[in-house]
């Protein structure tokens, strides 16, 4: 995503990336380094996005929007405010109680967190996205304390009723994130 944003150009198509990653626990600048797990198998990686430490792993589909904001002439936070509706609109859909928490950045469902974010803006240029719990392991979650929160609980819409496959989420992803660009 780095070097994809670093290459852009006036010409360059804007993207959305979706995938699984491997088994990783991710952390962004404003984590706190009591926070890191230590003692793990897990990798632990530094990223250059928003948010605070996170797992990912499979199961978990990630959504990596590679915009050109200057181009579409779109401010940052009005990019940010649609590309999070487009993740809300599809959660809702299969969840209807799905809700942002004030001040707390992700969606949620009965309390517990289903979707994180974390963006990155570049010289106008977006990368990095959000992560949606979809049907994973969820014992990796309880080694950290989740994006910087203590009192954050986390699950996967399987485990709350919705019982879907990574890929019909992604192709509703794509209709919403489309909708809403």
């Amino acid at each position: 995503m780095q070097s994809f944003t670093k290459k852009r150009h006036a010409h360059t198509k804007d993207e959305v990336w979706f995938l699984e990653h491997q088994p990783v626990y991710t952390y962004g600048p404003r984590t706190k380094k009591n926070d890191i797990p230590l003692l793990t198998n897990i990798p632990v990686i530094k990223t250059d996005r928003g948010g605070q430490l996170t797992f990912h792993g499979p199961g978990q589909l990630m959504v990596y929007l590679l915009f050109d904001l200057k181009r579409r002439s779109i401010k940052i936070r009005d990019f940010i405010s649609s590309f999070e509706k487009a993740i809300l609109d599809t959660i809702q859909n299969y969840k209807g109680d799905a809700f942002f928490k004030k001040n707390e950045p992700g969606i949620f469902i009965e309390e517990e967190k289903i979707v994180s974010f974390g963006l990155k803006i570049s010289k106008g240029c977006s990368y990095h996205g959000a992560s949606i719990n979809i049907s994973m392991d969820m014992n990796p979650w309880d080694n950290i304390m989740i994006c910087g929160n203590s009192s954050n609980k986390v699950s996967d819409l399987n485990n709350l009723g919705a019982n879907l496959s990574i890929n019909e989420v992604r192709d509703d992803i794509k209709e919403n994130i489309l909708r809403n660009f």
